[in-house]
């Protein structure tokens, strides 16, 4: 009879109360449908133009992340890729360069890894930039158990309605909540990374490692070109007075004692790695722009993305990402994330006028 009721549970609710549930259980990679709005391409990329545009001798940049990266409720002109490769445009006009959006929404390292895979070759990259922002840590450990199907998530395949329920579960009623790591195999704190020290969550900080070296070794082995990692700052790690209405407030605490645990880790493996790590903490801490979030949503807004984008800028210049630029030698040495650049003062009319005319 509990079979049966089970049975029926699943069915009825797969059908109907809970059917859009199942979203990132049956497609995890999740990736935008070509041409599903104006500005994406044939690819499902965030770009105007296709892939057989990005071609040598341009200098060409994809840039992987998630919904910071594609520029959540921002045109697509106010996104971080598209405002650095205007402000690159505007300050070197002899530079030709493309960049290519290639972040969307809730992705995270290990899927970036997976679409680059597939249809990184046509954009004849350069550079591939990665952006990691701080919810990839849990997304790219869920989504990684969500592909390998093993121990519990099993029963995805049978009983997944169920299997959600029991995760809500262990994540809310505080007397179930130790049960969600041993079951599902990572905290049950969405944010579990800015909670505790980096050193007692380290084995979460090697599963993220593993999907950016991946990236790393494809982009620098297969397709010949160099890797960035850069470290996007939540607000709540800068500024204890963005986004005043946060929905996803609950899940940390601004400025907490740990919100700036991940750029330790990182500091910590800057000199082991082969690629240079720029972390933009800095950069937002030391702004005068505010705010740099939407009042109800962690995300960006338009001169949040903007400071992102010189940051970017500045680091990539420094990386030499643009290549042998006259007067500023091509370099692949990380250098240090603290300096600041007084060129920007007008960027944000620079990059709408470079922007408007293409």
């Amino acid at each position: 009879m509990a079979v049966v009721t089970i049975f029926l549970f699943e069915i009825i609710s797969q059908l109907t109360l809970f059917r859009h549930k199942l979203h990132f259980i049956n497609d995890v990679d999740h990736r935008m449908e070509p041409h599903s709005a104006d500005d994406l391409n044939d690819d499902g990329i965030r770009s105007q133009v296709e892939a057989a545009h990005f071609q040598p001798p341009a200098q060409n940049i994809i840039f992987l992340g998630d919904s910071f990266v594609y520029g959540w409720n921002l045109e697509a002109s106010e996104a971080v890729p598209q405002q650095m490769e205007a402000l690159a445009r505007q300050r070197h006009p002899e530079l030709d360069l493309n960049v290519a959006n290639f972040g969307w929404v809730s992705s995270s390292p290990l899927l970036s890894y997976r679409l680059l895979q597939d249809i990184g070759t046509k954009y004849n990259p350069d550079v591939v930039l990665l952006a990691v922002d701080m919810s990839d840590f849990e997304d790219d450990l869920n989504y990684r158990k969500l592909l390998e199907r093993r121990g519990v998530y099993r029963a995805l395949d049978w009983t997944p309605i169920s299997f959600l329920a029991i995760k809500k579960l262990t994540r809310k009623v505080p007397l179930l909540k130790p049960l969600h790591e041993p079951l599902f195999g990572y905290p049950a704190q969405k944010f579990f990374v800015t909670a505790n020290p980096w050193q007692e969550m380290l084995p979460y900080y090697e599963q993220i490692r593993s999907s950016i070296d991946a990236i790393a070794e494809y982009t620098q082995n297969q397709l010949g070109a160099q890797f960035v990692l850069l470290l996007f700052p939540r607000s709540y790690q800068y500024s204890d007075r963005e986004s005043p209405q946060n929905w996803e407030a609950e899940h940390y605490e601004a400025l907490g004692p740990y919100a700036r645990e991940p750029f330790a880790y990182f500091d910590s493996i800057r000199d082991e790695v082969g690629y240079p790590i720029y972390s933009l903490l800095k950069d937002f801490q030391d702004t005068d722009v505010f705010p740099t979030c939407f009042d109800f949503d962690p995300h960006w807004n338009a001169q949040g993305s903007r400071l992102a984008a010189e940051a970017v800028y500045r680091y990539c210049l420094e990386a030499g990402c643009f290549g042998a630029l006259p007067g500023t030698p091509a370099s692949t040495a990380p250098t240090d994330p603290a300096v600041a650049s007084e060129e920007a003062s007008d960027t944000g009319n620079a990059v709408a006028d470079d922007t408007a005319a293409r």
